[in-house]
């Protein structure tokens, strides 16, 4: 028996487990840019607007933070320069929470055990969920191409964009293959994982947005849109992305055979047989379970966030003069709001969204301690459904706090230091503070849906992921205004630029705090599996 033996036979089961997330995802993220073509060309019908709203873009570090420089003035390269990002960041984002899900979830729950109890060879899971993943990136780049054609864009530019995503799609795959082999849990393994995700993207934005295009080839992400889809395609970017791949799928396998099968890599020290004062609670065991994810996310924002805070100081110096970019900021913050003060909260609004899926993780770990039997080992003692909840949920509120925290902090440390005004800091950190509660209200979605409804808790992402696609086709016109007011993010106001409304951020925690409560109801109600 060779060690793929069986991973034609998984691969069916992942694509009949996955037969309702993966054509509906897969369908969405095809018309995703032939939308965006459409809109493009019916708002910049001339070629004269065409090359207005070019110029504007890379005058304003914001649009080149977020979706990287415009490469060709044509309904081609805006559309490429439209999704190239933000559509690389959700397809790597979902591709790489999927091999998770088959990898180290199904080990987790003791699933993998029993299929090991067949004719199924020792890499055939990872391979199996790995093919599957990659195929279906595949088949999304093929359909996203034939639907960019048949509205007219020139072939090889289709082709180039949806193989640029579908690279974007392919690497953090592989990132999660190797995540999942170096954590012992799902929870880990996906924290673990949006780190890196993370990374990447502050490299790529703070390269692109301050000048230093360099440092923007040092990401993946920066890969992608170099592909330059539309304008004089570099097919030769697709061999490094590539061997990144191969690269990253080999390691997995190569760390696959060097683990005990549910362990990870890095093991967990064993403790004393006896817990300390500090351990013998509900609390304090989430408190241990969840700090060393806690301590790296925070680290890791903060890091970001004294860079971003830098590179919109020093990249802003006398480039935004644009009239668009002017009555856009205007119309936000009012006559007075400068570039640098919108540019600063608009980053601020997006690295909100991914704090919101560290919400998520910290919510699902109920989901996962429960799936994996360690919840019945403290539900025997005398403690409560409810209040071995809590314990996780008030990780899972405060956890944001200190990440946001931390994100707000440093930036305005950063930007204090590059502008000489360190005056603006505890306004900058109010700032990433007022996001708060609408990463609360994320947070509710994922524990309402694991105390109610635990076999669609993962169902969470799809919310997550469809606020970001509403946000983006908001932004752009295409969805009413009415229908954008579900999404919580919209209703923050941008500090910085002196909003200071307060009652939707009440109504915010209200909705967070009535979700998390059916939540725990739920969870009160049900069996635990």
């Amino acid at each position: 028996m060779s060690a793929l033996t069986g991973a034609g036979t998984i691969a069916r089961l992942i694509v009949r487990r996955d037969r309702l997330i993966l054509p509906v995802w897969g369908l969405a993220a095809a018309v995703f840019p032939m939308s965006i073509a459409g809109s493009t060309a019916a708002l910049y019908p001339t070629a004269e607007s065409l090359r207005s709203v070019a110029r504007g873009a890379m005058d304003n570090p914001t649009q080149l933070a977020t979706r990287g420089p415009v490469f060709d003035a044509s309904v081609g390269g805006l559309t490429a320069w439209t999704v190239g990002s933000s559509g690389a960041m959700l397809l790597g984002l979902v591709s790489m929470l999927l091999v998770i899900r088959h990898t180290r979830v199904e080990e987790e729950s003791g699933r993998r055990e029993l299929l090991g109890a067949g004719v199924v060879g020792r890499h055939a899971p990872l391979a199996a969920a790995l093919g599957v993943v990659l195929a279906a990136d595949l088949l999304i780049a093929l359909l996203m191409s034939a639907a960019l054609m048949s509205g007219g864009l020139p072939a090889t530019g289709s082709i180039a964009l949806g193989l640029s995503l579908a690279a974007a799609g392919w690497t953090f795959a592989a990132v999660g293959a190797v995540v999942a082999q170096v954590t012992e849990s799902a929870v880990a393994a996906r924290g673990l994982g949006l780190a890196v995700f993370v990374v990447c993207f502050l490299v790529r934005a703070v390269g692109d947005a301050g000048g230093a295009h360099g440092l923007s080839w040092l990401s993946p992400l920066g890969w992608t849109l170099h592909l330059r889809p539309f304008a004089g395609e570099r097919w030769w970017v697709l061999a490094p992305l590539l061997a990144l791949v191969a690269l990253l799928a080999t390691a997995a396998h190569l760390l696959s055979a060097r683990r005990d099968l549910a362990a990870g890599l890095l093991p967990p020290r064993l403790g004393p047989a006896t817990a300390g004062p500090g351990l013998r609670s509900p609390l304090a065991l989430a408190w241990r379970l969840h700090r060393g994810q806690l301590v790296a996310w925070s680290a890791g924002f903060a890091v970001g966030g004294l860079a971003l805070g830098g590179a919109v100081s020093g990249g802003l110096e006398g480039q935004i003069d644009a009239p668009q970019i002017m009555d856009m900021i205007a119309k936000v913050g009012g006559e007075h709001a400068g570039p640098a003060d919108f540019f600063l909260n608009y980053l601020l609004s997006m690295l909100a969204w991914i704090v919101a899926a560290y919400g998520i993780v910290s919510a699902l770990r109920l989901r996962s301690e429960e799936s994996a039997g360690r919840a019945d080992l403290v539900l025997v003692t005398p403690v409560s459904r409810a209040r071995w909840a809590l314990s996780h949920l008030v990780i899972a509120a405060a956890g944001p706090a200190v990440v946001l925290a931390a994100l707000g902090a440093a930036t305005g440390l950063g930007y204090g230091l590059s502008a000489g005004d360190l005056g603006r800091l505890p306004q900058v950190l109010g700032a990433a503070l007022a996001y708060l509660p609408a990463v609360w209200a994320m947070t509710g979605i994922a524990a309402a849906l694991a105390g109610l409804l635990p076999r669609l808790a993962s169902a969470s992402w799809g919310v997550w992921t469809a606020f970001i696609l509403l946000d983006v086709f908001g932004t752009l016109g295409q969805v009413d205004e009415t229908l954008l007011t579900i999404i919580p993010f919209v209703h923050v106001p941008w500090v910085v630029l002196g909003q200071t409304s307060t009652a939707p951020l009440a109504v915010l925690t209200a909705v967070a705090a009535a979700l998390t409560a059916l939540g725990i109801v739920g969870l009160r109600r049900r069996d635990l599996t």
